[in-house]
């Protein structure tokens, strides 16, 4: 997601200093402002003032968006109401709701319940193999992407189908989603038994997979 880099002047408002932002973020960045803190919306941002970093949120007033400006980074940059700036600005990460810990020992008791699997940390996070092949890996705010999920491999159709039946929970995960494997958000937990059975249909379908490709290696011996 591109920054936004403009100029604009420090002025002073009801709420405090802050710089007028010349775009709507919703629209810039399509995504949706979230609750900053009692009665006011708006969306979370880091960036730079003048090279000094900070993190601030853009909000509405009066038909206008704003980034606010604390004291301490006003201090920091020695700017005063009516000096012009250079800011730099891109949404913040999101944070993931729930445990990681305890919803990753939910997902390994799974998988390490299944007949031959093993566990492997790869590329820094946790992923579940049967017979040395990869069918659930965890993910932990991938890319600051908010969310507490777990990869899966899904069958033909599988994946299109989960989506399209349930996008909260569901997504198309990067790299692999290609494959046709499955994303399973569990910042809100799924129903009960659901994740179980989505990790065993991953796991046979890896198995089926593996035990094919034996098959036909040895037919053509």
């Amino acid at each position: 997601m591109a920054n936004a880099r403009f100029t604009a002047t420090l002025l002073d408002g009801h709420k405090g200093a802050a710089f007028e932002v010349p775009f709507n973020p919703a629209e810039r960045w399509s995504i949706e402002p979230t609750r900053i803190r009692a009665g006011r919306n708006g969306h979370r941002v880091i960036g730079t003032v003048n090279g000094v970093g900070f993190d601030s949120a853009i909000v509405p007033r009066a038909k206008k968006f704003w980034v606010e400006i604390d004291e301490a980074v006003l201090q920091k940059t020695k700017l005063e109401i009516g000096d012009p700036a250079k800011i730099d600005l891109r949404p913040a990460p999101a944070k993931p709701r729930g445990n990681p810990d305890k919803i990753l020992a939910l997902v390994r008791k799974i998988c390490l319940g299944m007949p031959d699997t093993e566990e492997k940390v790869a590329w820094g996070e946790a992923t579940w193999r049967v017979h040395g092949k990869l069918f659930a890996m965890f993910s932990n705010n991938h890319h600051g992407d908010g969310r507490i999920a777990v990869w899966c491999h899904a069958p033909l159709g599988a994946q299109q189908d989960l989506v399209a039946a349930d996008p909260e929970h569901f997504f198309v995960p990067p790299y692999v989603g290609v494959g046709g494997w499955v994303g399973i958000n569990l910042n809100t937990p799924l129903p009960k038994g659901a994740l179980a059975a989505i990790l065993e249909q991953a796991y046979r379908t890896t198995e089926e997979k593996r035990s094919a490709t034996k098959r036909r290696r040895a037919a053509k011996r």
